[in-house]
């Protein structure tokens, strides 16, 4: 069973309409939906259940958990009757409820409207009845952006995959639904106009009704409305030039102009050719592929695995695949889009743990030890955007207790980390616990593309037969693959380094907190700098730029709003004069600035 909230940024946004749409597109597919409204206030001639199966016109059952007279919040409304509201006998009853494949629970009011006397909020109660995500719906209209946000925010806050459905309950002007959908999506706030088997459609920011002949303008003015929030991305031309200090790539151990590579690359181009020129299932599958396979298996110590276009497709294929509908997936709150990407689409429910929180976790994982599902957790090792990384040996150990399936990206630890240069899971001793690694050549390994590697080869095989990624892509270039089998050769050489580089990253970090920069303890490549607002970072970046230092500035909807930050990815070859240029250019910013 799936279930979802339908809350609101406040009453009266048509909340009751929307829970009628969605019981309406699902069961056209044949599911059996409930609508349940949780607290009915005001006694209505029609309750809230009633209009909405009403006004889906299907076959939906209707039911209503709780009821008062007086048109308040629930806590104070069942006050006015002499009684209390209990939280825990809205969960029972939620969950006494007949079996159903989706159910569609309304709230009352906006989604921190207390529910009982203690304060607890509709945010509260869907982590308590475990939601599957939460739907926001939000009035298209003036002051949308800023009830959008703060709505979306207290969802985010307790951990719940959330977003908003701009209603409109009376005529908007094109200008405002415009800024309204470009604001939000700026911000980072998933638009959602069909929640069907929890596959999410994004809202086109600018998808409005107007003409074809107003196509143009909106597109300027949701480029307008990123620039004005220092938002926008445009695409430049990097050129390798004397002196540049390039802190923005993931070419961690320098690799990518090595002259071995370059050898590699060349002969390759000779004795294989430039393109692989089919899909592996063809003829792409050739003798150089099977070997790098062969080679990064016996580095992680795994029996098999597969090779990829990108990380991206093999993250989306792995996660789209194997977790399925009626499974549980456990995933810290800041892994990759690609996979969330892969788990929106897999009908799986997606349930994020605070970063980093293994106690979290854990608790996650005894609340769901009896209901008989197949629960999947899913981690980075050395997360892209903060540099930081979890507890994998007591991930291991809470994997021998629960018996989930782990799913462990180790893209930004490669060559930087671990025996050999083979990451953190190897570093921690814990291989035979990972079900599937997920690596990448585009980062230490110089070259492009990525490769899943795994425990059981049933999966290896599942995989082949049924991920579009693999099936309909060409193979990977032979000069691809000479690339990252030499690179491999290359990182095993250099990890005996890995104290030295750990101690670059160490120092910097500590001498940037010296100099008043809030910048993280740790031992990896990618060494974050918050900075706060997205204009303030594209300006220090910009700065960095002008004295020939390459940084990355990282803004939302990658980061929350509010958590800008540079993204310094360091080099074995960084140096403490790079370190002084570097701290001597963001000193002169800030005392510009």
């Amino acid at each position: 069973m799936r279930t979802v909230l339908v809350s609101g940024s406040d009453t009266g946004v048509g909340k009751t309409r929307v829970v009628a749409e969605l019981a309406r597109l699902l069961a056209a597919g044949g599911e059996r939906v409930q609508i349940v409204k949780v607290v009915e206030t005001g006694a209505p001639a029609e309750g809230d259940a009633a209009c909405a199966q009403r006004l889906a016109g299907v076959g939906a059952a209707a039911f209503t958990l709780a009821a008062f007279a007086a048109p308040l919040a629930p806590a104070v409304a069942a006050r006015a009757e002499g009684t209390a509201l209990a939280f825990a006998d809205l969960i029972a009853r939620a969950r006494a409820l007949p079996s159903c494949d989706w159910r569609i629970l309304e709230g009352a009011g906006g989604i921190a409207t207390p529910v009982d006397g203690e304060g607890r909020d509709w945010a509260d109660f869907a982590v308590a009845i475990g939601v599957d995500a939460v739907v926001i719906v939000v009035p298209d209209r003036l002051g949308a952006i800023n009830q959008g946000r703060l709505a979306h925010a207290r969802a985010v806050a307790v951990g719940l995959p959330a977003g908003v459905w701009l209603n409109a309950i009376s005529p908007v002007p094109l200008a405002v639904a415009a800024s309204n959908r470009a604001a939000l999506t700026a911000a980072g706030v998933p638009l959602w106009s069909d929640v069907g088997d929890l596959k999410v459609e994004r809202v086109d920011p600018n998808a409005l009704s107007e003409t074809d002949n107003a196509f143009p303008s909106r597109l300027h003015e949701a480029l307008a409305e990123r620039e004005r929030t220092g938002l926008r991305r445009t695409l430049g031309v990097t050129a390798p030039r004397p002196g540049l200090l390039n802190l923005a790539d993931n070419d961690y151990l320098a690799l990518s102009r090595d002259p071995a590579l370059a050898a590699a690359v060349a002969r390759a181009a000779g004795a294989d050719g430039t393109s692989a020129a089919a899909s592996p299932l063809i003829t792409g599958w050739q003798a150089p592929h099977a070997q790098l396979v062969e080679d990064l298996a016996a580095w992680h110590g795994f029996p098999c695995g597969l090779l990829w276009s990108s990380g991206y497709a093999a993250n989306s294929a792995v996660l789209g695949l194997l977790p399925r509908r009626g499974d549980l997936v456990l995933a810290d709150r800041l892994v990759h889009h690609s996979m969330i990407a892969g788990l929106l689409r897999s009908g799986a429910r997606l349930q994020r743990y605070e970063h980093l929180r293994l106690d979290h976790l854990e608790e996650l994982l005894v609340q769901t030890a009896d209901a008989g599902r197949t629960v999947f957790v899913v981690t980075e090792t050395v997360f892209s955007m903060d540099g930081d990384y979890p507890d994998l040996v007591r991930l291991a150990e809470l994997k021998r207790r629960h018996g989930f399936q782990l799913i462990v990206d180790e893209a930004h630890a490669l060559g930087w980390h671990g025996p050999e240069g083979a990451g953190l899971v190897r570093a921690a001793d814990i291989a035979d616990a990972v079900d599937v690694l997920v690596g990448t050549f585009g980062k230490t390994l110089a070259s492009g593309g990525a490769y899943t590697l795994f425990r059981d080869p049933v999966v290896r095989d599942y995989l082949v037969n049924f991920a579009g990624e693999f099936i309909y892509s060409t193979a990977l270039s032979p000069l691809n693959v000479a690339a990252a089998s030499a690179a491999l050769v290359r990182v095993r050489a250099l990890a005996p380094e890995q104290p030295a580089w750990h101690a670059l990253s160490r120092d910097l970090r500590a001498r940037l907190r010296a100099a008043g920069w809030d910048t993280p303890d740790g031992d990896s490549a990618i060494v974050p700098v918050p900075v706060g607002s997205a204009q303030a970072t594209v300006s220090l970046a910009a700065a960095l730029r002008g004295a020939d230092i390459l940084v990355g500035a990282v803004r939302p909807p990658t980061v929350p709003a509010g958590a800008s930050r540079l993204r310094l990815s360091l080099k074995r070859t960084f140096t403490p004069a790079d370190a002084d240029r570097l701290l001597a250019a963001m000193a002169a910013w800030r005392a510009a600035s």
